[in-house]
């Protein structure tokens, strides 16, 4: 055939011998091989994005590897999101529980082809998770050799693997997906009916509220104006006349309301006396305003029950004990300032040294 530039065109028998034999290799099915349990097998197995695919080959009388069975599987949208690892060894793993009544208890140890060094992976010894333990399980049924070649001579498996048919919309997997949704936020805001502690409905508490703050009307009045419904991309919103934070409700500066939603979280059997961090947590599930670290903390170190039944997580002071006597001239030294005297010659301060 043509190799160089300068070589002349020609069409001969044994360039028509070729082409012949091309037609008929595309043309004609191959022929599978009778499986023979007491013959070598191998095992190709390859992977892509969104199929595997597998060949079992015996070597036969003639000495020729010769295909016995093929094998090509799409990936579901669960094992499209393997590791690559685990994609490779899910190709293996597919291949034995295909062909395991041919390769289970083989004659002779098979060797299984495959091109990804990736594999490595799971010769360090680690600690597995449920569906590596399950394939190390299955896989100890069986004698094998694991062999990593060029992908140039697992052709057959790579074709398999990335059949046209089994890519659809492969390229767009996982493409534009929000982890969390945005209605799942908007639950706790849009559905907040009412807040019950103790019998006590605080949403309509905080409605009744006449005292507001200067900013919140401010921004209050700018929502209405601008006929919306939230400021800020939804840090703060407006719903029946309560001001939302973050889907918190914002509690105006009514020290009295302020201090009975404090109790009620602190006081009550739901809040059990808790501790100050316990009771920051209980009080901002749902209520927000700044400060409220400080005022829960204030409350409960003014907490009458808290101050007698709860003990002393400090250490206690030790007694006062005197110097020792010194045995010679300035061993011990005591400093002291006496300050804040009239001044006197640009003087306002005594330094004070006792030996």
């Amino acid at each position: 055939m043509l190799t160089r530039k300068d070589v002349k065109w020609q069409w001969r028998v044994e360039q028509q011998k070729a082409f012949d034999k091309l037609k008929r290799a595309f043309t004609t099915k191959p022929v599978l091989a009778a499986p023979d349990l007491d013959k070598e097998f191998r095992v190709e197995a390859d992977v892509s994005n969104y199929a595997t695919g597998g060949v079992l080959s015996m070597n036969c009388s003639d000495e020729m590897w010769k295909p016995v069975a093929f094998i090509s599987k799409s990936l579901s949208d669960t094992e499209r999101n393997y590791e690559i690892h685990d994609k490779e060894m899910l190709a293996v793993v597919r291949c034995l529980e295909a062909w395991r009544h041919f390769l289970e208890g083989a004659a002779i140890k098979f060797e299984i082809w495959t091109n990804h060094k990736n594999l490595k992976y799971f010769m360090k010894a680690q600690k597995l998770n449920r569906r590596q333990a399950r394939w190390a399980l299955y896989l100890s049924r069986f004698n094998f050799i694991l062999k990593h070649v060029p992908g140039s001579k697992i052709g057959k498996a790579d074709s398999l693997s990335r059949r046209p048919d089994w890519k659809v919309e492969v390229e767009k997997d996982n493409e534009d997906q929000r982890l969390v949704k945005p209605e799942w936020l908007e639950v706790r805001k849009t559905e907040m009916i009412e807040i019950i502690v103790d019998g006590v409905d605080l949403l309509e508490e905080v409605r009744k509220s006449k005292v507001k703050d200067n900013e919140m009307v401010k921004a209050v009045e700018e929502v209405k104006k601008a006929g919306v419904k939230m400021l800020r991309d939804e840090e703060w919103r407006e719903i029946d006349g309560i001001i939302y934070k973050e889907g918190k409700v914002y509690v105006p500066k009514d020290n009295r309301l302020r201090a009975e939603i404090i109790r009620l979280h602190h006081d009550t059997p739901v809040g059990g006396h808790g501790g100050q961090w316990k009771i920051v947590e209980l009080v901002t599930q749902n209520f927000w305003w700044p400060g409220i670290t400080k005022e829960v903390k204030q409350y409960i170190e003014g907490c009458n029950a808290c101050q007698h039944n709860k003990n002393c997580t400090e250490q206690p002071a030790g007694k006062l004990m005197p110097n020792s006597i010194p045995e010679k001239l300035w061993t011990h030294i005591s400093v002291h300032f006496i300050t804040k005297l009239p001044l006197v010659q640009g003087y306002n301060s005594i330094l004070v040294v006792v030996d």
